[in-house]
């Protein structure tokens, strides 16, 4: 498995993890082919799912994506402009909501 604490996991997906390991192995080792499939930087990786899980309402994802972009070397500076990059695209509410996971996610500035 990753380098996930599956404690910290929602509850739902602890289940789902421990009935179907195998599946859970197999989905880890997707994401981990996908990320050595190319020239991108964890950081910027971490950037993309941060908004396409924000795009997504996927609170929980969006959390865990803004704390590996931390982990990879991200800025809170960075991460902001992340969202701010959604601002066109989905709108202020949409935005704000994803403003303020960020600040659950880092603590607040």
């Amino acid at each position: 498995m990753s380098d996930i604490d599956v404690h910290q996991l929602p509850s739902t997906l602890r289940k789902f993890i421990e009935r179907n390991p195998k599946v859970w192995e197999s989905h880890e080792a997707l994401g981990l082919a996908c990320r050595k499939a190319g020239p991108l930087s964890d950081k910027h990786i971490e950037f993309i799912k941060m908004a396409i899980t924000a795009s997504q309402t996927l609170e929980t994802a969006f959390k865990t994506h803004a704390r590996k972009a931390a982990e990879a070397g991200a800025s809170r500076d960075e991460m902001e402009h992340v969202v701010i990059q959604l601002l066109p695209i989905m709108g202020l509410g949409r935005t704000m909501m994803a403003a303020k996971w960020l600040e659950e996610a880092a603590g607040p500035r």
